[in-house]
């Protein structure tokens, strides 16, 4: 069953997902494969291609393209799907948002010192991770008038501020298989009510069908009566004539 992943700017998504994976043994789809295919297809490298979807018409140009390759998946396969338009594409998949208190993520950023997150102070980061959420909220909402941080939106929502990727993990498994199981049985109930139907239905053609067989029966039978009937007026009346010849 497809598994969606949506989050806030460093709720540790890329590690819950690689745990996730593994667990269930699932095949990770991110939107950064996404990028890659297409940059591939435009003979052009993931920088120029970053740089070139910087540019917000750009940006919902690729939004789209991914959408459509999302929509392509079934509800079967076994995927993580690391994107954000899991709420268009797969609105029945298995969906988790991982969130995280905006202050804590800063400073993740700026404890971390990556090479394409550098920031002169704490501050600087906790800004950054704001104006990244704040960005993806308008766009969707802009794109399809969504609104990603609805938790209604999901069917497990986890704040991971202070927690541990191993927690996280253990959460997500739980509320997984607690989902699917009341899944098998809400579709064993449809499945039972709709034999239930088709049942009903049977009995109400068979009952239709005895009805029917019932009235051609009594016609027949009063058919027969009548034609016994004539039969015998016939001949009494022949037996009349026969009499008053004789007489004759």
């Amino acid at each position: 069953m497809l598994i969606t992943i949506w989050w806030k700017a460093w709720s540790g998504k890329g590690t819950v997902s690689k745990l996730l994976a593994k667990e269930l043994n699932y095949e990770i789809v991110s939107i950064w494969d996404m990028k890659r295919k297409l940059a591939s297809e435009m003979w052009i490298n993931i920088i120029e291609f970053n740089k070139m979807w910087d540019d917000p018409e750009k940006s919902a140009e690729f939004d789209l393209k991914y959408e459509e390759y999302q929509q392509n998946l079934k509800l079967s396969d076994n995927i993580i799907l690391d994107s954000r338009l899991w709420f268009y594409a797969q609105p029945k998949a298995f969906k988790i948002l991982l969130d995280v208190d905006e202050e804590i993520a800063g400073k993740r950023i700026f404890k971390a010192e990556r090479s394409t997150d550098k920031h002169a102070t704490r501050k600087h980061a906790i800004n950054e991770v704001k104006e990244r959420n704040s960005s993806d909220e308008e766009r969707y909402k802009k794109l399809y008038n969504v609104d990603l941080w609805n938790p209604n939106n999901y069917n497990l929502v986890i704040d991971t501020s202070e927690r541990t990727p191993e927690e996280v993990l253990q959460i997500i498994l739980d509320e997984f298989k607690a989902y699917k199981w009341k899944k098998w049985i809400a579709e064993t109930e449809e499945e039972k009510k709709e034999l239930r139907k088709a049942n009903k239905k049977s009995r109400l053609i068979k009952s239709i069908a005895l009805l029917i067989a019932l009235i051609l029966m009594i016609f027949w039978w009063l058919f027969t009566i009548i034609n016994e009937h004539k039969k015998a007026e016939l001949r009494e009346n022949n037996g009349v004539e026969e009499v008053i010849e004789n007489m004759e």
